[in-house]
């Protein structure tokens, strides 16, 4: 991952950080694979109430989700060249989920990667 992404001061204005590409990125090659943290109903509360409400996912009913490695630094983009899905394993309880990073199209080296914050998106099953 070190050598495929990195951060830097994002193009959109207050944005803050973003995700580039350190390197091109060919259609739908995976970017990253993000570890999660599931946050129940009690935790998102009290998230929402601080600066991490910008970088966690809606995920089931009152509950959120943190991408750990650059997973929340993405910053959203209504036209993204990046999608995000939750890939869950069979068997296995819903912390051990990873959320799954993949190219859209192709990206540019230094580009910034964008996806679209749309919920449907990381419900579904990651496809091959």
């Amino acid at each position: 991952m070190a050598n495929k992404i990195h951060i830097a001061p994002s193009g959109i204005k207050n944005a803050g950080r973003g995700v580039f590409a350190s390197k091109n990125i060919r259609k739908n090659e995976i970017i990253e694979v993000c570890p999660i943290l599931i946050l129940g109903s009690k935790d998102t509360v009290l998230v929402m109430k601080t600066m991490l409400q910008n970088y966690v996912f809606e995920y089931e009913k009152d509950s959120t989700l943190m991408a750990l490695g650059y997973g929340s630094l993405y910053n959203n983009n209504d036209v993204p060249n990046a999608r995000y899905e939750l890939q869950e394993y069979e068997g296995s309880p819903a912390q051990d989920s990873e959320l799954v990073i993949s190219a859209i199209r192709p990206i540019a080296a230094y580009e910034e990667i964008f996806i679209n914050y749309g919920i449907p998106d990381y419900l579904k099953t990651l496809e091959r």
